[in-house]
């Protein structure tokens, strides 16, 4: 008889290698909420990041899935089948559905991706996938010194959004640095219906093929059509497959993230609903350890490009992700699925 289902949830600061800026927050760390689900000797693991930088949110967090789990008979039977009913849709769920994840992997002596015969054909036997770098925002000038030692990646993704009015400047020095090579800007919703319009030309001169979440969450409907081949890409604006029609309506890619669908088996859900909508995608991180860029080796195969934050940490999980010269692996066995 299988002993009961038992589970242990911890915070935890992981320092980055460096400071690293976005459009509305500079970060220093990873505060991140780690799920273990334990059981008959085999340990499954999970982790979110229940808020990009405050406390007292992961601790809430925290504090939540206890309850919960302290609940006569909610531990029992939980599986992924009925998480989604069960749990709402929360940066936590996707933690405690990894860890599911994992946990059943364990107990099967099974890769993750081998649970599900669609996975399993689309990526079980596939190559390893190419990362995409990312330069932080920064001066133009550090910008793209930093793209200049991003090597040969096929992208590179690259942090604008300022209110300085100097994207522009940021935006030529790194394309001179890239040697013209196809670029995805990242907004993270920094700029207005102004800035967009000022900055489109020449995006599309310098060969960005992506500008991903021009303008705030809720202010999609003002967003134009880009013209060419130039694709607007949601990311905050893109959750879980709710979100997807009011998205597919106005942008013609989306950012797929464990965070924000709330765990691995909604993303997968919200990747298939997408590519039916002939939607292209890309693979993004809230960033964290190797135990939350693991996961998304399912989401990678086929994906235009794959954000995992590989190697921004001080000190990583042991075992980490399997990166080799740019190019993603299946994540070792030790480390999650």
């Amino acid at each position: 008889m299988a002993e009961p289902l038992r589970l242990q949830v911890d915070m935890e600061r992981w320092p980055l290698r460096e400071p690293f800026a976005i459009s509305r927050h500079v970060f220093h760390d990873s505060l991140v909420l780690t799920v273990q689900l334990l059981q008959d000797g085999l340990r499954g693991r999970g982790e979110c990041e229940p808020h990009e930088h405050d406390q007292t949110t992961g601790l809430e967090a925290q504090a939540e899935l206890l309850r919960r789990a302290a609940v006569p008979g909610w531990l029992d039977g939980l599986d992924r089948s009925q998480l989604l009913e069960r749990v709402p849709c929360t940066p936590w769920r996707n933690a405690l559905d990894c860890a599911l994840w994992d946990l059943d992997a364990k107990r099967s002596g099974r890769r993750a991706w081998s649970l599900d015969p669609a996975l399993a054909a689309r990526v079980g036997t596939a190559p390893p996938v190419p990362l995409t770098p990312t330069v932080a925002l920064d001066d133009p000038q550090t910008m793209a010194e930093a793209a200049a030692a991003c090597g040969e990646a096929p992208f590179l993704k690259l942090k604008l959004g300022s209110a300085d009015g100097r994207d522009g400047e940021r935006l030529e020095a790194v394309s001179a640095a890239w040697r013209g090579r196809p670029l995805l800007v990242d907004v993270n919703g920094g700029w207005s219906m102004h800035d967009l319009r000022r900055w489109m030309p020449l995006a599309r001169r310098l060969n960005v093929a992506v500008i991903e979440q021009p303008l705030p969450p809720g202010a999609d409907e003002e967003l134009p059509s880009p013209a060419g081949s130039l694709l607007f890409c949601a990311d905050e604006s893109c959750t879980d497959r709710r979100s997807l029609g009011h998205v597919a309506a106005r942008y013609q890619m989306v950012n797929v993230k464990l965070d924000k669908t709330g765990g691995l088996t909604e993303a997968l859900a919200l990747l298939d609903e997408a590519m039916h909508r002939g939607l292209p995608w890309m693979v993004g991180s809230n960033g964290g350890t190797s135990l939350a860029m693991a996961p998304l080796y399912l989401l990678a195969h086929g994906a235009l490009c794959v954000d995992a934050g590989a190697g921004h940490l001080i000190r990583d999980r042991e075992p980490p992700l399997d990166v080799r010269q740019g190019w993603l692996h299946a994540p070792p066995p030790a480390l999650w699925g």
